[in-house]
């Protein structure tokens, strides 16, 4: 498959609507509801999948940081302008390369999904992503807030094996 997994999460990313799958380590995710953070996450992964921008959005705390995998934004991007931008252009690359007209333009399958509660409001979410020969691994933190959980910071990085 091309780029479109790599620049996520984001991304990354990230897992939802995932029924029951052949694999032991692919975990389902409840339907969003940003009140858990498995929904948090679920939620993240459909407005992704969807290249729902507003839902996308949403999902994210107001400073929210993010180290993205990809060039051009291969430095942190913490401020709302540069996350705006990076992210626009993430969609736009994704739309353009999934040939679709509507949505889903994408259909994450997070792997060895983790969720690690560090506090009562702050939590660890690993997982990975497969596509050919690429493993993209990402790391969220999610925080919680009046407005339920949300991602604080996103850490994506791809390796290639050989």
């Amino acid at each position: 498959m091309d780029r479109k997994k790599y620049l996520l999460l984001g991304f990354l990313v990230i897992a939802t609507s995932i029924v029951g799958s052949a694999s032991a380590q692919e975990k389902a995710l409840p339907s969003p509801n940003p009140a858990s953070i498995e929904g948090a996450l679920s939620a993240f992964v459909t407005a992704f999948d969807n290249l729902d921008w507003q839902a996308f959005r949403a999902c994210f705390g107001s400073g929210a940081t993010v180290f993205h995998p990809a060039a051009p934004n291969i430095r942190r991007i913490d401020s709302p302008e540069q996350f705006e931008k990076a992210w626009l252009g993430v969609f736009e690359r994704i739309k353009k390369s999934s040939g679709r007209e509507s949505p889903p333009y994408m259909s994450l399958k997070p792997l060895d999904l983790r969720v690690e509660k560090l506090s009562e409001d702050v939590a660890l979410v690993t997982f990975h992503l497969v596509d050919g020969n690429t493993v993209s691994r990402r790391t969220l933190i999610f925080k919680r807030g009046p407005e339920g959980w949300k991602i604080v910071h996103i850490h994506a990085s791809n390796l290639t094996e050989p």
